[in-house]
């Protein structure tokens, strides 16, 4: 797993498409499906705030049980982060912000480099950061013999994260190969039960959100949420 000091989430910044609210709730991930099992990353990292288990609207939950059935039989889904609070995206922001000042960053070029990497917490349901809607699921795949092989760890800040990286790439070695499988493979079966796909995290999925509808030319369906 990650150091703490390099948890953040590289999310692109708001994106300004209407939201009509259709007030699906949110729903634990656990006990969905035999399919899916859950490992909340967060709070198994003692970031405050962040909560023992995952949850989703229940659109993203249904579509996330028929991307599980989409796998091989000996094959699951670990989803490791869904809805998040507005105080766990607050501290993930600050934690972020203060490793880029570390490196020397500051002013404009901070905020800049910043927006690329981590959503700016919002409190403002209609102006709402990916995972406050409840619409975000970060996720992998395993099997009996643990977590697949996917290039990267989770929450990796490199461009080797990029969902693409190994699409892009000559002469790959054993490992490179079965990487750039297993993220097909994750990428086949979630756009199939209809998620985007965030091109810089091979691990993160939207259904619903800003983003979602951005890619597909309607409005959003959720907003943000603050409490559970």
């Amino acid at each position: 797993m990650d150091n703490p000091s390099r948890l953040s989430r590289k999310e692109a910044s708001h994106v300004d498409i209407p939201i009509c609210e259709i007030g699906e709730p949110l729903v634990s991930v656990s006990n969905l499906s035999s399919k899916i099992k859950t490992f909340p990353y967060y709070y198994q990292q003692n970031i405050p705030n962040a909560l023992p288990d995952c949850y989703v609207r229940q659109g993203v939950a249904e579509r996330l049980v028929k991307a599980a059935n989409l796998l091989p039989a000996d094959y699951w889904l670990v989803v490791l982060d869904g809805w998040r609070p507005y105080q766990v995206q607050q501290a993930l922001y600050q934690m972020f912000k203060q490793e880029l000042m570390a490196k020397g960053l500051q002013g404009e070029v901070l905020y800049a480099e910043l927006a690329k990497f981590v959503a700016r917490p919002s409190k403002n349901p209609d102006a709402p950061s990916p995972h406050i809607t409840g619409g975000a699921v970060d996720l992998t795949i395993a099997n009996n013999e643990g977590w697949l092989e996917m290039g990267t760890d989770f929450d990796e800040l490199s461009e080797a994260a990029h969902t693409s990286w190994f699409e892009t790439k000559h002469l790959l070695d054993d490992l490179e190969q079965r990487a750039r499988e297993h993220r097909r493979l994750l990428t086949r079966v979630m756009s199939e039960a209809g998620f985007v796909n965030y091109e810089k995290e091979w691990w993160h999925y939207e259904y619903g959100n800003q983003r979602w509808a951005l890619k597909y030319g309607q409005k959003a369906i959720y907003k943000g949420i603050l409490h559970l």
